[in-house]
């Protein structure tokens, strides 16, 4: 079996089906474009957000004690309002075939 996984992890370095990493800067948030560094401006039709990019809702439940009371579970509803601005800096992946890119964060840095 290890062999088999290794085989096939060669051949697909052999064809050349690795993504490629590339930080771009986003121009618009609506609709949403991304500047590309040393490259195209893509359009919203061509990416794919993480969840760390985009504004969604979380739900879950917190754990509070007192020591009177003890333990109590509480539910909660929350808004994340993670969407992407203009300016910021992002971390994209190139998906292999070259159609879309993922947009996996936000970064910080780089001499800029």
């Amino acid at each position: 079996m290890i062999e088999l996984l290794k085989e096939i992890a060669l051949e697909a370095v052999d064809r050349g089906s690795l993504a490629d990493f590339c930080t771009g800067t986003v121009v618009a948030a609506a609709p949403l474009s991304i500047q590309i560094e040393n490259g195209p401006l893509l359009a919203e039709r061509f990416l794919l957000l993480s969840r760390d990019v985009t504004e969604h809702e979380e739900l879950g439940q917190i754990r509070t004690w007192t020591d009177t009371e003890g333990d109590r579970w509480s539910f909660y509803r929350m808004i994340r309002g993670k969407a992407l601005q203009a300016g910021e800096k992002v971390l994209l992946a190139k998906a292999a075939g070259g159609q879309q890119y993922i947009v996996l964060d936000r970064v910080k840095g780089g001499g800029q």
